[in-house]
């Protein structure tokens, strides 16, 4: 485990109570009787986004502006083919090839198939099922109508390993520090893909945050690669524009590969007290060494200003 995550963990160990009635009137403004937590950081976080939803900032949690970020540090992801406009604009032959069809304001795996032509239709790795044309294009409408989506699609490059999905491992990194890491198995499910997860500490040690504690499986393993998946999320994390960063990752056959660069976190509410604070101390602790200067990322971005290398809609 990092020095500064472990010495950030003692501060919050160590935290005793100020009597605030002790102290003068001027002195309570802003004060806070708690520790910093993760939760208090997230909202704090989320409030600040809200305010400021058109800052060049924040465009790194986009998909699109993650990938040009991730151009420009040298950090290998998933190739782009193209931006859709309209689920209705989907053909045949934009599916012609193996390919990941995915809202591009989404979370949680709603709306994502992982596509490849079989026996004149197409498998969907992610669930286990055969679709034709008409199925793919009624899935996608109604994963917009359940969760709310915008009818923006991207398609990309499937991250495979052993003619699979591999498994998600999500690094939770303050400025160059792991403090968790959380592996995510996907299985089938009736209207989109379930879950199984795992929680680790920097060592790769098991640990319960009392997040998920009804989908934790212990017989998951990071695979073997997971030291090269922490060093690409630590490249990711040094270079952020943010305090706290959740990089996605995943081992493929083509070698590791990041998924996506978010800023927050949902649930971030859902961790034990003990979990709460530590990761908010890590966090505080990494506001300190922020990068002063972050090239930003260009406003047409979320819209489509990704350079495509297959085609643009």
């Amino acid at each position: 485990m990092s020095a500064v995550f472990d010495s950030a963990s003692r501060i919050v160990s160590d935290m005793r109570m100020t009597d605030i009635d002790t102290c003068p009137p001027q002195a309570k403004l802003g004060y806070h009787r708690s520790p910093p937590s993760f939760s208090y950081k997230a909202r704090e976080f989320l409030q600040k986004m809200a305010l400021n939803p058109d800052s060049a900032h924040y465009r790194v949690t986009t998909k699109l502006g993650a990938y040009l970020f991730l151009d420009r540090i040298g950090v290998p992801h998933a190739e782009v083919y193209g931006l859709l406009r309209g689920i209705d604009g989907l053909t045949p032959r934009h599916v012609r090839r193996p390919v990941v069809l995915k809202p591009l304001d989404g979370c949680s795996a709603a709306g994502v198939m992982v596509l490849r032509p079989q026996d004149g239709g197409w498998y969907d790795t992610l669930a286990q099922r055969h679709w034709d044309f008409d199925d793919i294009v009624a899935r996608a409408r109604a994963a917009m109508v359940k969760r709310g989506l915008p009818d923006v699609w991207l398609l990309e490059e499937p991250l495979v390993a052993d003619g699979g999905v591999p498994d998600d491992l999500k690094f939770y990194t303050f400025q160059g520090d792991i403090a968790l890491v959380l592996q995510r198995r996907s299985r089938p499910g009736s209207s989109r893909p379930l879950a199984s997860y795992r929680w680790f500490d920097a060592d790769w040690e098991p640990v319960e945050t009392g997040k998920h504690p009804e989908k934790i499986d212990t017989a998951l393993e990071p695979p073997e690669q997971r030291d090269a998946l922490a060093d690409l999320a630590l490249k990711v994390s040094e270079a952020s524009p943010y305090a706290f960063t959740r990089v996605d990752t995943f081992a493929t056959d083509r070698g590791p590969r990041v998924g996506e660069v978010n800023a927050w976190v949902g649930g971030y509410d859902h961790f034990s007290q003990e979990w709460d604070l530590r990761l908010g101390a890590a966090w505080e602790a990494a506001e300190l060494r922020v990068p002063a200067r972050v090239r930003p990322i260009p406003q047409s971005v979320p819209e489509g200003g990704y350079p495509l290398p297959w085609w643009r809609f």
